[in-house]
């Protein structure tokens, strides 16, 4: 399930569409799970692609990140 992170104290990230990320109990296997690495792959986006319209510009612009990403 996926929860939005709500911080303790107000934040200029609190009103983004970061995800929050449950603490894995086992160290080494754990942290590599999907359900946690998805999360924080998420949340490494740029807001700019969290907060596409649609699916096929989200698609666009992830694309283009992962091209600057590579190759800038």
């Amino acid at each position: 399930m996926l929860t939005p992170y709500e911080p303790v104290c107000s934040l200029r990230s609190s009103g983004g569409t970061i995800l929050a990320v449950p603490k894995s109990r086992v160290k080494c296997k754990g942290d590599r799970a999907f359900a946690i690495r998805a999360l924080l792959l998420w949340n490494d986006l740029p807001e700019e692609i969290r907060l596409a319209d649609s699916v096929s510009s989200f698609k666009s612009l992830l694309k283009t990140h992962f091209y600057r990403l590579a190759f800038m």
